[in-house]
């Protein structure tokens, strides 16, 4: 029996650190100050203050204009998802 449970939270453990690879490294949520397309960044100010963010896809930003409220999350390898919120 102690063979068995020492199987399954050996298992556990494995799946919660492949898990939290997939995590997002950091999510902000506020409102956009500026965007600029060509240099693939956004300024959102949120309750921290003002803070750019660039993303290696510019075309995620074709949408995204001025005072939009969004919520953005830089995953662990990078990417960013841009979500407007209301």
């Amino acid at each position: 029996m102690t063979r068995i449970g020492l199987a399954v939270a050996s298992f556990m453990f494995v799946m919660g650190l492949a898990l939290s690879s997939m995590a997002a490294r950091e999510v902000v949520e506020g409102s956009v100050e500026k965007v600029d397309a060509m240099k693939g960044t956004v300024t959102v100010k949120s309750a921290a203050g003002p803070r750019e963010f660039t993303t290696r896809t510019p075309e995620k930003l074709k949408d995204v204009k001025v005072g939009d409220k969004i919520k953005l999350t830089i995953q662990e390898d990078g990417s960013m998802v841009i979500e407007k919120t209301k």
